[in-house]
């Protein structure tokens, strides 16, 4: 018979070889959706109690697709922290790519420190992504820049189309997507959300 993990309430008196134990005091968050207005400090006040950092989703109405956009949310967003939160928290900004994101965009936004990602949605995937991608051989000269500056490509990873089942749709992205992107782009740094 298999042998099974003890159940949660057992972790903290657990016998644990020395050395095998790591205890992470105050994690990062790798896909947080802050919202916009007046939504921000209450999504914020949860975020901050149990994360030291996180990585900022970018589709707003309009979407985080340039520097300009991306410094006023991140301000917003700084202004919101609750009080025991500021200086504490980093959020990690990340820009909404779409068929018009030049490498001159990527360039500027990565000189800032602030943005560490940008974001692939397909247009019409999911919430706010009607300005997405709709062919990701549009977005290639933007993914170059992003390679060429180590900047990590996060990805809404399904394909849509009136011929797809929604329950192949991410099966179809990393066929007709994912692999040729990672053939094309060994050394881009590539993270596949919502799979």
């Amino acid at each position: 018979m298999a042998a099974h993990a003890p159940p949660l309430a057992d972790f903290e008196t657990h016998a644990v070889p020395d050395g095998t134990r790591i205890t992470l005091t105050f994690p990062d968050d790798f896909h947080h959706h802050f919202r916009d207005g007046d939504k921000v400090p209450n999504v914020l006040a949860l975020a901050t109690r149990r994360f030291a950092r996180a990585i900022v989703m970018p589709n707003l109405q309009p979407p985080v697709v340039n520097t300009e956009r991306m410094m006023a949310y991140r301000d917003h967003i700084l202004k919101s922290l609750p009080p025991d939160a500021v200086g504490k928290f980093e959020p990690l900004m990340t820009l909404y790519l779409t068929d018009n994101t030049t490498p001159e965009t990527i360039r500027e936004a990565h000189a800032t420190g602030y943005v560490k990602a940008c974001k692939y949605y397909p247009a019409g995937a999911t919430t706010n992504s009607d300005f997405g991608v709709t062919d990701v051989k549009k977005i290639y000269p933007a993914i170059t820049a992003m390679a060429e500056v180590g900047m990590v490509l996060c990805i809404h990873s399904e394909v849509t189309g009136p011929t797809i089942d929604i329950f192949d749709r991410e099966g179809e992205f990393i066929q007709d997507i994912m692999k040729p992107l990672v053939a094309d782009f060994p050394n881009l740094k590539i993270v596949m959300e919502h799979i």
